[in-house]
């Protein structure tokens, strides 16, 4: 990786090699602090609306669940879980969870505080699910919604240091519209994993906006290392972030080589300590993972083969695939080769690298979406590296960008209300079947009685309203050209033919059955037991791409009686204004 200076205003001196990114640690860009305050609103809105939905029991959560409970109770064992999860391993005579402890260690303290409280009490006469499953919903809350919402926060903050005044749309459109939405609001490690790594990216580019700090490194480290204990593939992320200290040119000597490198290893092993700790606890070795326990992980490397292309194009292509229903991340894609342009090539290279890793590995998973998800969830690490360069995308292309921004929120949304754990690429279809019928995820106003119809979803539908329309009023007030219309409207129709006849006319969502059916379940391509239908996005592609179509009509006439920036903030944008895509 190499890096070298960002663009730069006429007459400005270069700052050395690697030496400073976009803009200097704790400036804001000269963007006015109201429109930073509406953007900090943006998010933390959206964080009330993870806190708003209240989820459905699954294996996985349950899994974390009874680790939680079994480390509370002074042992390992999940023998005595009050769920029969599937997501269990077992060794020389006893059930283990077959989760990563990092997450169940962290949520322990909370787990013991609601405890102290009666929150089991409290969950058992809730009348949003059944018994204590709102117990798990309560570990949520510190567990995946908090993690969700410094997640979208530190996405916000990189991206402001690359493109002012755009950070807070680019952090709300990655968290209403991919997979963080519906996982901010499960029991599972993604959110809490991928927040770790990348607050990790974050602490090394504020390193490496001035001079050589170990202290930073070492705490990005033990992140890092944390974050490995959560999940284990993010390894990978440490590795492509080892590469990302290296490259920074101006601390290549022997000495600061050493000391920063040094620094960052050292943290990693500290971070990595409680996994290494729970393993001698559980399996009596240091390095023993009960993932070694399960049969289909014998295969390959822990369940991991060679690549497929195949498998690859299912991930991003199919009825559950990640472009087809979070296309915004596309814009992501092409905001990251602006970041390479500007000179930012170090940032853009790290950015690819975890792409690239986690789409290799999870190409040759036996499992590659892990059964019930609304998309390839092991790749949520990898989207808030994605999702910072799409404020990039938004000052340059906004007509493109908005309009799948808004086509990702509206899938990305109906599936987390309805039935966000899908199995199967042909359930997708009963996303808007639940819609049209007013069945949706039990809220924190079902928790007061209100049911799970249209009466309880209105907590999650205000707050992510809101959230949409404060991350609008924080962008620069600049027009919407007329050519980025047109762009915009032809982005539309291209993923809305794609989403409602590609999967299955090209056989994608095909493939991605042979994968479950080769994963060894049998009833994969029998269409009537999982709501089958041979177009599953038919009805969902239209809603979505009409929501694309309001959300530009929108903003073309928002922007368009705006006038002149009326704010010394949109300087920025008035002195590079956005240009067609063929230009």
């Amino acid at each position: 990786m190499g890096a070298a200076e960002d663009r730069l205003p006429p007459g400005a001196t270069p700052a050395p090699s690697g030496a400073a990114v976009a803009r200097p640690a704790g400036s804001d860009g000269g963007v006015p602090k109201r429109r930073r305050r509406t953007a900090l609103w943006a998010v933390l809105l959206v964080g009330l609306a993870f806190a708003s939905v209240i989820q459905n029991w699954s294996d996985n959560q349950s899994s974390h669940y009874d680790l939680i409970r079994a480390l509370d109770a002074g042992r390992t064992t999940i023998d005595a879980g009050p769920y029969r999860t599937k997501d269990k391993a077992y060794y020389k005579g006893h059930w283990y969870s077959a989760r990563a402890p990092g997450l169940a260690i962290y949520s322990l303290p909370f787990y013991e505080v609601i405890n102290a409280v009666d929150a089991p009490a409290l969950a058992r006469t809730s009348p949003a699910l059944r018994g204590e499953d709102e117990m798990i919903y309560f570990i949520g809350l510190w567990g995946s919604v908090l993690p969700g919402l410094v997640m979208l926060l530190l996405v916000w903050r990189v991206a402001e240091r690359f493109e002012p005044g755009y950070g807070g749309p680019a952090a709300v459109a990655l968290g209403l519209g991919t997979m963080v939405l519906p996982f901010s609001t499960l029991l599972f490690s993604h959110v809490f994993a991928a927040t770790l790594g990348f607050a990790a990216f974050a602490t090394m580019v504020r390193e490496r906006a001035g001079p050589p700090r170990p202290l930073l490194l070492a705490a990005a480290g033990v992140m890092m290392g944390y974050a490995i204990a959560s999940e284990y593939p993010l390894a990978l992320v440490a590795g492509v972030l080892g590469c990302y200290l290296v490259s920074r040119s101006d601390a290549l000597a022997p000495r600061p080589l050493v000391m920063r490198a040094g620094a960052y290893v050292l943290g990693g092993l500290v971070g990595i300590v409680p996994l290494l700790l729970y393993n001698h606890a559980a399996f009596h070795s240091w390095t023993h993972l009960a993932y070694s326990n399960i049969p289909q992980q014998h295969k390959g490397f822990f369940g991991i083969g060679a690549p497929s292309l195949k498998v690859l194009g299912t991930l991003l292509f199919d009825s559950r695939g990640l472009l087809t229903l979070s296309p915004v991340l596309l814009m992501g894609a092409i905001g990251t080769v602006l970041l390479y342009k500007r000179g930012r090539r170090a940032e853009a290279l790290t950015i690819a690298g975890v792409c690239a890793c986690y789409l290799g590995y999870n190409s040759g998973y036996y499992l590659p979406f892990g059964g019930g998800a609304p998309g390839p969830r092991f790749l949520i690490t990898m989207l808030p590296f994605l999702a910072f360069p799409i404020a990039l995308a938004l000052r340059r292309f906004p007509g493109p960008t908005l309009a799948l921004a808004a086509v990702s929120v509206t899938t990305a949304v109906i599936a987390t209300i309805t039935h966000p754990l899908v199995g199967y690429e042909n359930e997708t279809v009963i996303w808007m079947r639940l819609l049209g019928k007013g069945s949706f995820q039990p809220t924190i106003a079902s928790a007061f009685g209100l049911g799970r119809g249209w009466g309880a979803v209105w907590p999650f539908l205000l707050a992510a309203g809101a959230a949409v329309l404060m991350a609008v009023r924080a962008m620069p007030r600049t027009p919407l050209p007329g050519r980025q219309l047109m762009a915009g409207v032809l982005a539309l129709l291209a993923w809305g033919l794609f989403a409602a006849l590609a999967p299955t006319l090209l056989g994608i969502d095909h493939q991605g059955l042979l994968s479950i059916l080769k994963a060894g379940d049998h009833t994969a391509l029998n269409l009537t037991l999982h709501q089958g239908t041979r177009f599953p996005l038919r009805t969902l592609a239209p809603v979505a791409a009409a929501a694309g179509v309001l959300a530009l009509a929108a903003t073309r006439l928002l922007r368009n009686d705006a006038g002149r920036p009326s704010a010394p903030a949109d300087a920025h944008a008035a002195a590079h204004p956005p240009v067609a895509l063929s230009g």
